[in-house]
């Protein structure tokens, strides 16, 4: 099955929204650091790219890689 745009567009902003609640979670951030925390991170870059197919990996996947970026490796 083919995705159009809006549904690619859809499953990314759920993965934002998903990831912002997670640095909500363990490092305490407010919303607003959240998402200016994954807006400007390399795995946003990646994300947005559809290319890459990162998109339709699940949101823990992603924010994994996230947690990588800002240098936090722990598993």
């Amino acid at each position: 099955m083919k995705l159009d745009n809006k549904k690619i567009e859809f499953i990314i902003n759920c993965d934002i929204e998903e990831m912002a609640s997670l640095l909500q979670e363990e490092y305490g951030m407010d919303l607003l650091k959240a998402f200016d925390t994954i807006y400007n991170s390399k795995i946003y870059q990646k994300l947005t790219n559809t290319e890459t197919g990162l998109y339709i990996q699940s949101p823990l996947y992603i924010y994994n890689y996230l947690k990588e970026e800002l240098g936090d490796c722990k598993k």
